[in-house]
Formats: structure tokens, sequence, C-alpha cells
């Protein structure tokens, strides 16, 4: 998929905060020194302390300047359910990004020159709770929770959202709802949950093979929010609620057992008011829908709407073939994954995304990794 514009973003606020902020914010103060248990005291700080809101402007600003810098950081928290939803569902107090950890320091030194500072720290076992927490002013400030972890030993997904009509990277729909089933529970976070479970509960789903070094190709007719250049394996798939652990355990035994391949876009092709790039060779596409249609038979490709199995990438609608697209063929593809894909608030979502196997030349004969 294409990576978000990088924009030079401005620094943050340092402006005074206004006089319920710097109310509410020595009145947490106050709370900190009774001397009471410490979950005593987090309850109280929660009914008494408000912080200024995360507007999506100031988020946007953040994710930029990092980018900027080049340390990678996905969205998840409130700001990361609203990504997926595409519009923002509640007010944020704070701006939550996952960080590799090797790029932390980097990170911190970023947010410093946005006028931030470290505010606390915690450390945990559980992936995406250990965090260090930075605000731009001491008694009331604009909060950000950098998450550091370790890619080469957590699992987490990633897709892309939108917030403020920008696609930014956050984290999966299965990977926040996962995170936000194990919080503490506040109404903030329940609030969150219900927009998840709700996102979860669209109605479509299909099984794509993301091109995106064919992303360019795609005209504005042809675009879907959400959804990169892909060939489409199985469309319609199951309802999203149907979908389970065991159901996503399946498909990733499945393209485990495929090994990866390549091919290439070359040709122009033409159904009724379509310009699509016939993937050669097709053979493996084909292969690949026939063994989810008998896995699934009440899958039909296409909806069962036509008998023949014509792999294909979908450049544009209309029967004009857009002008220089076949100056910029052909283009070499290796095909390496198939991503699920849900449908929902007018956007497609990434819900999983699943490996094929490594070639027999790569691994031996076995063909699997």
């Amino acid at each position: 998929m294409s990576s978000p514009s990088i924009q030079q973003s401005p620094p943050a606020s340092t402006s005074e905060p206004t006089l319920v902020y710097r109310v509410t914010g020595r009145l947490n103060r106050l709370v900190w020194r009774l001397p009471l248990p410490h979950g005593v005291l987090a309850r109280l700080s929660a009914l008494v302390y408000r912080n200024p809101p995360m507007s999506g402007e100031l988020a946007l600003g953040i994710v930029d300047a990092l980018h900027g810098a080049d340390v990678g950081c996905w969205i998840n928290g409130g700001w990361g359910v609203d990504a997926l939803a595409g519009r923002r569902t509640r007010v944020h107090r704070d701006l939550d990004l996952v960080i590799d950890e090797g790029s932390m320091q980097r990170a911190v030194e970023v947010l410093e020159g946005l006028g931030y500072h470290e505010w606390y720290r915690v450390d945990s076992d559980e992936p995406l709770f250990s965090r260090i927490v930075l605000h731009d002013h001491e008694l009331a400030g604009r909060v950000v929770d950098l998450h550091p972890l370790d890619f080469s030993h957590e699992h987490i997904e990633f897709t892309m959202g939108e917030i403020e009509g920008r696609p930014v990277h956050c984290l999966s729909l299965a990977s926040q709802t996962e995170a936000h089933e194990n919080y503490h529970k506040r109404w903030r976070d329940r609030a969150d949950l219900a927009v998840l479970r709700k996102l979860l509960e669209g109605s479509t789903t299909t099984l794509i093979m993301p091109v995106p070094r064919a992303d360019d190709l795609l005209q504005k007719s042809a675009y879907e929010a959400g959804l990169p250049a892909h060939i489409t394996l199985l469309y319609p798939f199951l309802s999203t609620r149907a979908i389970d652990r065991e159901i996503e355990g399946t498909l990733g035994s499945l393209f485990q057992s495929v090994p990866a391949f390549d091919f290439t876009l070359s040709e122009v092709g033409h159904f009724p008011g379509v310009v699509y790039l016939a993937p050669e060779p097709a053979a493996p596409f084909t292969e690949l829908v026939q063994t989810l249609v008998e896995r699934w038979p009440d899958q039909q490709a296409y909806g069962g709407a036509h008998e023949e199995i014509i792999p294909h990438l979908t450049v544009a609608f209309g029967e004009t073939v857009p002008r220089g697209l076949t100056e910029q063929l052909p283009v070499s593809v290796r095909a390496q994954e198939v991503w699920l894909m849900s449908r929902m608030a007018g956007r497609w979502v990434r819900r999983a995304s699943f490996r094929l196997g490594t070639p027999a030349d790569e691994n031996g004969a076995s063909g699997r990794t």
C-alpha cells in the first residue's frame, strides 16, 4: 500500500491551558498527595482530572514529525479505533502510538522538539502495556503514550486507517480488538470496544492478493477506500460475524501450504465497463480460488455470477484504457500474502493477513516455512 504523505509539522501548542484544565490539574496534584492506597488514588484522579483534548490535527502533526525523522509509528488506542472507523466517535485526550523499541529514544527526541517532555513510564510483560508517557505542560498537558514493541518477538497486525481525511498507519481491527479486550474497562474503553465490535459485525468480507506495486496504476474510478491495488480471490466471502479464530487458523494453514510465486502484469484486458491487468501466469490464482471454493462451497467466486475464473487487477471503470498505462508495463510482482478484508462504514479494513509458504527452491522440497 502507498504510504501517507509526509508533511512538515508545526510544534505542538505551548500556550497556557485554559482555567478549567489548570484547576483540574491542581486538584489532581492534591489527590496524589493523600495517604490512600494507589487504587483509590487512581479512581479519585480519574474523577477530578481532565487534560486538554488531542485533536486530529495535532495527532497528524505528531505522526508526520515522527515519519519525517524516519521513525515508524502505528496508531492504537482511541484514535486508532477512530482511524479504523474513518470518523471521530468521541473526544480523545491522548494519542497512543506503537513504536519499534529500537526507535524509542529517537521518538522521544522528536516529541521533545515539539514541546513534549517525559511524564512517567510503565513497564509490563504484556505487549502494548509498557509505555513512555509524555505531555506538553506540567499541570495539564496534552498526552502522548509511546508503546515500545519488539517486532521480532511480538505478532501485531497493521493496516491503514483515516484521520481527518488523511490515510494513517494503525493497528488492525483484530489487534485493536484483542488489546481492548485486555484493558481494565473505563467508560471510554467500553465505548471504543463497542465501535470495534460494530466494525467486526460488518456484513461483507473478501480475500484479496494485495499488489502494492500497482497502486500508482489505479485510476480514481477504481479506488475504494481502504483497498490497495489487488487481485480478488474470493468475493464475497463469509460474513464478518461468522469468521472466528478457527476459520482464520484454517485460512492460515491453507495459504501456508501454497508456495509464494512470481507473476507479471503486462497485458491490458476488458470486461464490459472494466479495464484490468491480467496476471501471467494466471494458473496459481485460479488454483487458489478453486481451493477456497472447495473448502467453502457456499462461497462461489464473483458470487457465482460467472462460470469462468479470470484473475484480474481492476485499474479503471469504463471502456477507455487510461492514458500512459501501457507505458508503465510490465510490472513484476512477488505474491507473498493474502489479506482478509471487511467492509464497514463505507471503507475496507484489513482484518488479517496470511503469508504464503516458501517456494521449494528456497526451502528444500517442502514449500513450507
